[in-house]
């Protein structure tokens, strides 16, 4: 067993809940208990059950479902006032002239902030990124 701690991206958590074997596996070695969502993403998911309602009203609420199945397995960090952190990542990418999705910069600011590891499967999302640990879990 670990002492470091993760904060699984919304790839990651998909990933999950498809039960892809290389991620189920990775979570379940270090244990569930060491990994954890922000806020951030669990928003971003919300949102895909939204779009999954536009193809038919069904899919929403199966969406919802695997949202608490998400919910039983894992903490929700919220996120505090991570602005600092934030800023010095924005701040970094802007100089370097390489724009990155808002969304990213503050799942990295929260694991930055919370001294957690980022699990993503978009790793050039968050390469460049000051002071951000990541890793990927997906098998290639």
């Amino acid at each position: 067993m670990t002492n470091k701690r993760y904060l699984l991206d919304t790839n990651i958590l998909i990933d999950f809940l498809k039960e892809i074997p290389s991620v189920v596996e990775k979570i379940l070695q270090v244990g569930t208990d060491q990994c954890c969502i922000s806020v951030i993403s669990l928003h971003e998911l919300y949102f895909g059950a939204q779009l999954a309602r536009e193809k038919k009203q069904e899919y929403y609420y199966q969406e919802l479902e695997r949202i608490n199945t998400l919910l039983e397995y894992f903490t929700v960090l919220n996120l505090k006032t991570h602005g600092e952190e934030y800023a010095r990542i924005k701040y970094a990418l802007r100089k370097k002239g390489k724009p990155v999705d808002e969304l990213d910069m503050l799942i990295a600011a929260h694991a930055v902030s919370e001294g957690l590891t980022v699990v993503t499967d978009n790793i050039k999302h968050f390469k460049d990124m000051p002071d951000v640990k990541v890793e990927n879990w997906m098998e290639r």
